[in-house]
């Protein structure tokens, strides 16, 4: 959770320095805006499969589908935005998602990762071993 709060926070400046950078300095916010965005990305699906520790296909699925579709119904309305005011005001319009992403992450709450030896996705019981901590004792 502390990367996800990190990247957020880094994205938010990087976003907002796009639309108003002089020059190629916009080259620079951009790439920061690639890596802050890019970073979390993949820790949203190990998230939602934390949450989901027994549907690992599913909260795979849904993360990655539900940002997909989100991205997909939020594009026309950057560039209706775009043409009603300026390309400069729609880009910083996006600053809003980061600052929101940064939000939401700071409100949930911090889920141990799963371990072996602990109950997680296809484990019945505490006692119950699996192949892998099988070999691991040996």
């Amino acid at each position: 959770m502390r990367t996800l709060r990190v990247a957020y926070a880094v994205a938010v400046p990087s976003v907002a320095g796009i639309p108003f950078a002089p020059g190629p300095l916009v080259y620079v916010f951009v790439a920061a805006t690639a890596v802050a965005l890019y970073v979390p990305f993949s820790l949203h699906v190990t998230l939602g499969q934390d949450y989901l520790p027994r549907r690992v296909g599913t909260a795979s699925g849904v993360t990655l589908g539900l940002a997909v579709s989100i991205g997909g119904v939020a594009s026309p309305l950057v560039g209706a935005l775009a043409e009603a005011t300026s390309l400069r005001w729609a880009l910083a319009s996006l600053v809003s998602m980061p600052v929101a992403c940064w939000v939401l992450s700071t409100r949930s709450p911090n889920r141990r990762p799963w371990r072996a030896g602990r109950p997680g996705p296809g484990r019945a019981s505490w006692s119950e071993p699996t192949p892998l901590t099988a070999v691991r004792r040996r």
